[in-house]
């Protein structure tokens, strides 16, 4: 969670202090008062509460609750912000849909405690797969897409041995095995639009389980 709302209110009573000393001590010429201190201390505590809840809706309006990972609605957003910024540059973004093999085989079978957990694990191991710069996103119960920000030729591969190796080591209490179906598409090369991208890569992904 990011601290840019707490950080903004607290300037901003910290700006409001410095103008109300200004007005009273220096132009009106009052006395220094402790009091104005005790005042000072209640602003700050209500501006870094008020921050708090503007930075933990902030939060949840982009993450999903479960995995920590970016939610759809927040994806969209920072796609078109990130093509905007890449059309000139010819950049490239990678768009991975990652499937869990049997999800539904192992939440019935061991609860929905342990595939919650599998969840979770899962998102942790996309994201230490990924770069600083990246976004992970639960794209919906079991699929999670991986959204590579500039992306280097020939990297895609290495990348999904490397994730499969990371899944197939994942410890999850009664699993025995973890593996997924991986679909891939490139901006711009399979399309310039992420609904477009995401189908791409869907076809991709069963391409690869019909294989």
């Amino acid at each position: 969670m990011r601290y840019r709302g707490r950080v903004v209110a607290v300037c901003i009573v910290i700006l409001f202090n410095i103008l109300r000393y200004g007005y009273y001590h220096i132009y009106l010429c009052y006395l220094f008062e402790k009091s104005f201190f005790v005042l000072t201390g209640i602003f700050l505590l209500v501006a870094w509460i008020g921050g708090r809840q503007y930075d933990v809706a902030k939060f949840y309006a982009e993450k999903d609750p479960l995995t920590n990972a970016y939610n759809r609605r927040a994806i969209d957003k920072v796609f078109k912000k990130q093509v905007s910024q890449y059309k000139n540059q010819r950049k490239k973004i990678g768009v991975i849909l990652i499937d869990l093999d049997d999800f539904k085989y192992i939440n019935d079978t061991f609860g929905h405690q342990t595939g919650d957990e599998l969840l979770r694990c899962v998102a942790e191991c996309i994201m230490s797969n990924s770069k600083k710069e990246d976004y992970v996103v639960r794209w919906g119960g079991d699929e999670f897409v991986h959204v590579i920000l500039d992306l280097k030729e020939d990297t895609l591969s290495e990348y999904v041995r490397s994730l499969r190796s990371k899944l197939s080591d994942l410890d999850v209490e009664s699993v025995s095995a973890v593996s997924a179906s991986i679909g891939i598409a490139v901006y711009p090369d399979d399309g310039e639009t992420f609904e477009v991208l995401i189908q791409k890569a869907d076809t991709s992904m069963y391409e690869m389980k019909k294989a």
